[in-house]
């Protein structure tokens, strides 16, 4: 290997054997280095100011020594790997990252994308597969809370069929432009079983519901509680109103 006119062996100590290939090399240059082709380097390398066309690196690589430098890539990058923290980014290394990237599943065939658009145009985030339908999971560590616009002031659009197997809290008002539907897999229960049951409206913190047994309510309800008998078949057997915070319901009137 030649460096203009001269031979790299004017410039460093090597260990030269069949024929023109080189081992054992150390070598030390300042100001730009321009290397035309591929560039093997083994072990570990410290690089500043070098342009490569194709750079292959095995071993341990640090490209800047402090936390504050910056690298900049031009270009589509790949980075192929295996590990459960194939990419990690924050302030201590690994050590709780900001940013972590498992790869380590078998077979690994699903991921997520990222899409940039102009201005105003926002961001889309989805998944992608070689599969046709893949789910995508989103968690919060431990107990800790998931947040969707807990800092943006707009509204949050829901478009497909949603199920919440879990409790709704609404420390506001719900607003529908449509019918709201309150369905529960559980059939209407006798009263005997009301209770276990649960009442699928509840209102207020006194605790008051409305509910549907299939007979004669007396069970114990808040005071007010209103309950619909699907057994009913006279103008006082079909609604009652709880009268006294415990297992006396009230009938209505209603017409025949």
């Amino acid at each position: 290997m030649a460096i203009g006119t001269q031979k790299i062996e004017d410039f460093v100590p090597v260990v030269k054997y069949n024929d023109g290939i080189y081992t054992a090399l150390d070598f030390t240059t300042t100001g730009n280095m321009i290397v035309s082709g591929n560039l093997t380097v083994s072990g570990t390398t410290s690089i500043a100011g070098i342009s490569l066309t194709d750079l292959t690196v095995t071993g341990n690589t640090t490209i800047g020594n402090a936390v504050t430098d910056t690298l900049a890539i031009t270009g589509a990058t790949t980075h192929t790997s295996t590990s459960a923290s194939a990419l990690t980014v924050g302030a201590n290394g690994a050590t709780n990252p900001v940013l972590k990237i498992d790869a380590a599943t078998a077979s690994v065939a699903t991921g997520l994308s990222v899409t940039g658009a102009a201005a105003a145009g926002g961001l889309a985030v989805a998944v992608i597969s070689s599969g046709t339908n893949e789910a995508l999971t989103i968690n919060a560590k431990g107990s800790g809370t998931i947040g969707i616009g807990s800092v943006s002031t707009g509204a949050v659009t829901i478009t497909p069929a949603t199920t919440i197997t879990g409790l709704i809290t609404a420390t506001a008002g719900i607003t529908s432009v449509a019918d709201i539907i309150l369905e529960s897999a559980t059939a209407v229960p006798a009263t005997a079983g009301a209770v276990a049951a649960g009442a699928p409206i509840t209102l207020y913190s006194t605790g008051i519901v409305i509910e549907v047994t299939s007979d004669v309510p007396t069970h114990t309800r808040p005071k007010g509680s209103i309950c619909i008998n699907t057994g009913g078949t006279t103008t006082n057997n079909r609604m009652y109103v709880n009268t006294d915070g415990a297992g006396t319901w009230t009938a209505f009137t209603t017409a025949a």
